[in-house]
């Protein structure tokens, strides 16, 4: 059975790393879904001390890193307790990973959530304030651990390889929807001049996608609302759902990587055992189906 990390105490201090820190229930943009956009996310000093300690490209990407735009993460179940990884990002993701961030997380966002996903408590029982947190382990909903606690959190390294052929290194698609929200925090390097590898906000251009699986919708169904520029120290934050389609468009020729770290929170009990969070009611009656296949 794989076992989640151990997290300490969260002294008040490491507040100051909370990538929602700055947010506001006001900048809850809802269209086309609930997300936050905030720019110089982190204080200045603060995120100047994380970027300068980034871990190398090598350690995230690992056998990948002669890929071309691919994306390569390395999660807490491997950072936590790596005498490579500084105290600075120790103190980040374990901040991260800990109740008190999520309950940040739902007094800024639960309001919204409710509106979102209705049926949540009948679904897990308990509202989210009650929820019990743990770390997701490695291996999603094959281990068992991450079944345990109502909701894991995870704190991930990311990069996306250098490009050699301008690539989308993920299109139109929704996460997986054992997914509450996720997050990217950028972490562009100065010398980066590439164009490209913006995040990338959706709409369908019909009222449902006539397809259930939601990991990669085509383009000619999906209208582009907004795109969220790859810039150092830009936080974007979402909330899971049918209507959270998001991408990101194509990376120039570079040969420097895009980074940033991600911050997400994944529900694997429940009721609803093929997860609860980018269900679309349209998919619940026979009539419903047979409007999504036809598009109406």
């Amino acid at each position: 059975m794989a076992s989640s990390k151990t997290i300490d105490p969260v002294p008040a201090l490491d507040r100051d790393l909370d990538i929602l820190g700055r947010v506001r229930r006001e900048d809850i943009r809802l269209d086309p879904f609930p997300h936050v956009l905030i720019h110089d996310a982190l204080p200045q000093p603060v995120f100047e001390s994380l970027a300068a300690s980034f871990p190398s490209f090598e350690y995230v990407a690992r056998d990948e890193a002669s890929l071309n735009n691919k994306a390569c993460l390395r999660g807490a179940d491997e950072v936590l307790g790596d005498a490579s990884i500084g105290a600075d990002w120790q103190r980040f993701f374990n901040y991260h990973l800990s109740r008190e961030f999520f309950l940040h997380f739902v007094d800024l966002f639960g309001p919204t959530i409710d509106r979102m996903h209705p049926g949540l408590v009948e679904n897990f029982g308990r509202p989210l304030e009650a929820f019990e947190v743990g770390t997701r382990a490695t291996g999603k909903g094959t281990a068992s651990s991450n079944r345990e606690p109502d909701v894991v959190l995870d704190c991930v390294f990311g990069v996306n390889t250098p490009v050699r052929a301008p690539t989308a290194v993920r299109g139109p698609h929704i996460d997986s929807p054992f997914k509450l929200f996720s997050s990217l925090l950028y972490f562009r390097e100065p010398n980066d001049a590439s164009e490209g590898g913006e995040y990338e906000l959706y709409s369908l251009k019909r009222r449902i996608y006539p397809k259930a699986s939601l990991k990669k919708i085509p383009r000619r169904y999906v209208r582009p609302v907004a795109r969220v520029p790859y810039r150092a120290n830009t936080l974007m934050f979402w909330l899971n759902g049918s209507t959270a389609i998001h991408g990101v468009t194509p990376r120039q020729i570079t040969p420097i990587p895009r980074r940033y770290v991600a911050v997400m929170g994944e529900c694997y009990g429940g009721r609803n055992t093929e997860g609860f969070f980018a269900h679309h009611p349209g998919w619940d009656s026979a009539l419903g189906r047979l409007q999504s296949l036809l598009n109406v």
